[in-house]
């Protein structure tokens, strides 16, 4: 199976194993939140020479950040990206894509972010859950907003040294790409700085949704991978301008044999000053991945957590709901994903 190939029912019904598994290992009880709590200050204890006074949690989750491996010995160079969620064909809800990369990544040999020392560790200290920050609080002086930017700080640190660190193929387990995700904002631009992966060595095991607002042709044109990965869902949003978006496409780096595409693609674009002005036109027949229908990226489930009391999860971490697994509708005879 290529690392990129599409997520196949197994590896779906796992993810939601996965997701089910994280919600169950959140702390619900101030007596779970005490255990962990002290977990963690036995953790940051251990790093402390005898006889010295530590530096507090703050630093220690910095530190962390800094030093923690980001590889998995026991997997692959290849490594799996990820946000917010999919829907996938023959699946009757949207696919968390932190989980679906962790499926994938076990099956497939794929390192992941939180399967890696220092994901797996910052990922099990729940340091967003309420009941383990009100226990932590009885073993040092933080205040709870520091601690969140601090977590929130490492993650991103954490997600900008697991990008640096590819030298395999990259395998990216999204639908659009927002500005503001980790994925977005730090992960594709280090891999695309990264000389050992670039625009080429990024791949979509996900499909990218259908996008009405743009004529189909323009659509079919984004979910080439080494376009895809230098685009963000706010280059081609609905309310913006189809010249502006123009511009962006002829910016970007494109394979030799898109750039003619990309040009009469330019042209149009250009002579738009909205996207109703686009004439519609009927890509050549072939293979296309298989479209959701919202525009929109679905719920947010991670890239940096920030407790459930204070607003909607962001990046890396366990979102506030988990979905049930889903029932695996048969899928249609021919369907590409």
């Amino acid at each position: 199976m290529r690392p990129d190939a599409p997520p196949t029912p197994e590896e779906i019904a796992r993810a939601f194993v996965l997701a089910q598994a994280q919600a169950a290992a959140e702390p619900t009880e101030m007596e779970d939140g005490n255990r962990l709590a002290l977990r963690i200050h036995q953790d940051y204890l251990a790093t402390v020479p005898a006889g010295e006074k530590g530096p507090g949690l703050l630093a220690y989750i910095a530190n962390l950040a800094e030093t923690a491996s980001v590889t998995n010995e026991g997997r692959g160079p290849d490594r799996a990206f990820w946000s917010y969620v999919s829907q996938l064909d023959g699946v009757d809800q949207p696919v968390p894509n932190r989980f679906l990369a962790r499926a994938c990544g076990e099956s497939r040999g794929l390192q992941v972010l939180e399967d890696t020392p220092a994901g797996h560790l910052l990922n099990a200290y729940c340091l967003g859950n309420v009941k383990v920050l009100d226990s932590l609080a009885q073993h040092f002086d933080f205040e709870p907003e520091d601690l969140d930017a601090v977590h929130g700080k490492a993650w991103d640190r954490l997600s900008e040294r697991y990008a640096e660190a590819t030298t395999g193929t990259v395998v990216a387990f999204a639908a659009d790409i927002t500005q503001g995700s980790v994925l977005g904002k730090t992960e594709v631009p280090e891999l695309l700085r990264n000389t050992a992966v670039g625009k080429d060595g990024i791949k979509f095991a996900t499909p990218l949704p259908r996008h009405e607002h743009l004529p189909a042709d323009v659509d079919a044109f984004i979910t080439n991978d080494p376009v895809r990965c230098q685009l963000v869902m706010e280059d081609y949003a609905p309310d913006t301008s189809p010249r502006d978006f123009a511009a962006k496409l002829e910016a970007i780096d494109v394979p030799e044999d898109q750039k003619e595409a990309r040009a009469a693609i330019v042209e149009r674009l250009s002579q738009a000053a909205a996207y109703p002005d686009l004439v519609q036109e009927t890509p050549e027949p072939g293979p296309k991945a298989a479209l959701a229908d919202s525009f929109l990226p679905g719920m947010n489930v991670g890239h940096s957590i920030v407790p459930a009391a204070r607003g909607v999860p962001t990046g890396h971490g366990a979102g506030a709901h988990v979905p049930p697994a889903p029932q695996l509708a048969p899928k249609p005879a021919g369907v590409e994903h």
